[in-house]
């Protein structure tokens, strides 16, 4: 591990991964597998799964560089899955930016373009940085399927959106895939042609602006280091110089990134550029023994990398190299070996394309689980604060609610009442009438004081024949028409249509809420006035 940036292993999750984060874009990348394996873990004991996702991501990423392609695929899998399963569309962006561009690298092209383009989707509006990198992975995705002129579009869109945000360093990656996309064109132009048919879109791309070939400012954005992207750019210029004429150039070029590669950490994409460039220098010299070695060369170290792609190069090179010796036995030799390459990608694609359905289905089949698991919660969280016969809130709710209600409104300068509701000589209507007609008249009740309440009110059976209803901001005088208006409604309700000679009358109460109230002080005071209003009318009516 790097001295640097020492990070204890029980040290929380979330500062392991930013500390892998960092080890990774300066391209230490053991330290950064090291660290995020750690966050994985603790993550997991945690059960934390949107750090378990960022944790795979930089994993992923970390293989990435160092061309484990499968395993790479594998574990960005896996983190946009569980991105997508934390709603974190950011995150489950940035896992299918890397897994495009590892896909494309291994062959898949078809497949990296789709994860681009919904990342890109997603970063659309609302992460320039983002739907940066992810343009700049489509245009990779796309040079790698031979469709030059879309990646040409979308990796011009990259630029654009880094350069818009001062991000000039980070613009040096979609600046090296815009020429890597042009040397790819021109490799096929002269495999299909026998011949270059022009440079001038490759020598079009020469010109870097000069802060973004500076080391001024600090690389925000990219996914790996910039010193790599910067000795990927120089033998892109070598590329041109060889086939320009100028082999000394080319030749000053490889050497220079090869003494500098050295130097630092093992680049495996670097070395299998720097092999090419080396073997069509060879070719232009027609040292042909050279060239065909370094062409097996690039195939052997490209096999090794898992990169689909510069194998198949290899081999379309090596068959080159045999026709302009006119060794057409072995270049359809190498031909062959790359339609057995193809049909193998097929048929990986097609493995990996019903591994996708099975993870999308069992996703789906999570998410449905936990849908259903939400909402069975809520159901017995609903039943837990309802009554089962009038569908009011319960005394439990109101103890849950009433707190917040009194001091929001002590805040906001508001008044909240109270009205509590008694059935008069309730016992009588269950005797004579039966129980059953009993709750009906309760349901009526709820029925009746639930017309009156507003969007915040809340209506609640306390139990038996009691009722309460919290009205959030009431003064005084509202107060008392409102128990007026709820008498005038429970005298003239049609109670003989539920029994005949059925008559119920109710008794309310009123007590505004004081700034020292508790839930029990405040309906206490309700009930007194409830009682007090029982009696005055009792008196009236005797």
């Amino acid at each position: 591990m790097s001295p640097a940036d020492p990070a204890p292993l029980e040290a929380p999750h979330s500062t392991l991964l930013h500390q892998a984060q960092v080890a990774l874009q300066r391209g230490d990348v053991d330290y950064s597998q090291a660290l995020a394996k750690s966050a994985l873990l603790h993550a997991q004991r945690r059960g934390d799964v949107g750090g378990q996702a960022r944790a795979l991501l930089y994993l992923a990423q970390g293989d990435r560089q160092m061309s484990r392609m499968r395993r790479a695929r594998e574990t960005a899998q896996r983190a946009v899955y569980l991105f997508q399963t934390q709603a974190d569309a950011t995150g489950e962006a940035e896992a299918l930016t890397t897994l495009s561009h590892v896909l494309s690298t291994m062959g898949h092209s078809g497949e990296g373009v789709e994860a681009a383009l919904l990342a890109i989707k997603l970063c659309e509006g609302r992460d320039p940085i983002g739907e940066a990198l992810a343009r700049n992975y489509l245009g990779v995705a796309y040079a790698h399927s031979q469709s030059f002129d879309k990646a040409a579009d979308a990796l011009l869109h990259s630029i654009r959106l880094m350069e818009a945000e001062a991000l000039w360093p980070e613009s040096c990656l979609p600046r090296f895939h815009m020429r890597a996309a042009e040397i790819q064109r021109c490799f096929f132009d002269r495999y299909y042609h026998g011949t270059f048919l022009t440079l001038e879109r490759l020598q079009s791309t020469r010109d870097l602006p000069e802060l973004a070939t500076s080391l001024g400012g600090k690389a925000r954005a990219l996914q790996c280091p910039y010193l790599k992207t910067r000795a990927l750019l120089e033998l892109s210029f070598g590329f041109e110089s060889c086939w320009s004429g100028d082999t000394e150039d080319a030749v000053r070029r490889a050497d220079a990134v090869c003494a500098s590669a050295e130097k630092g950490a093992d680049q495996p994409s670097v070395r299998l550029m720097e092999i090419w460039l080396r073997a069509e220098i060879a070719w232009a010299r027609q040292d042909w023994l050279s060239a065909e070695a370094h062409a097996q060369r690039l195939q052997q170290l490209a096999l090794r990398a898992e990169n689909e792609h510069l194998r198949a190069t290899s081999h379309l090179l090596s068959a080159q190299l045999y026709s302009a010796q006119g060794k057409d036995a072995l270049a359809q030799t190498q031909l062959r070996l790359l339609k057995m390459q193809e049909t193998h990608l097929h048929n990986e694609n097609l493995h990996s394309r019903e591994e996708r359905v099975d993870w999308q289905l069992r996703t789906r089949a999570i998410h449905a689980a936990s849908q259903q698991l939400e909402q069975e919660a809520r159901r017995l969280e609903q039943l837990a604060s309802q009554d089962a016969l009038t569908g009011l809130y319960n005394r439990r709710h109101l103890e849950q609610r009433v707190p917040g209600i009194l001091a929001r409104a002590h805040d906001r300068g508001q008044t909240p009442a109270m009205v509590f509701l008694d059935v008069d000589h309730f016992k009588r209507v269950n005797d004579r009438f039966s129980h059953r007609v009993g709750d009906e008249v309760l349901k009526a009740l709820a029925h009746i004081l639930s017309s009156f309440v507003r969007e915040g009110d809340i209506p609640v059976r306390l139990g038996g024949d009691e009722f309460v209803v919290v009205f959030t901001h009431v003064d005084a005088y509202s107060g008392q028409a409102l128990v007026a208006r709820i008498h005038k409604a429970v005298n003239e309700f049609d109670w003989g249509g539920l029994h005949d000679d059925l008559e119920v009358t109710a008794s309310c109460g009123l007590a505004l809420a004081e700034p020292q109230d508790t839930l029990e002080s405040w309906l206490h005071r309700c009930d007194l006035s409830m009682y007090v209003e029982k009696d005055s009318r009792h008196q009236d009516l005797a």
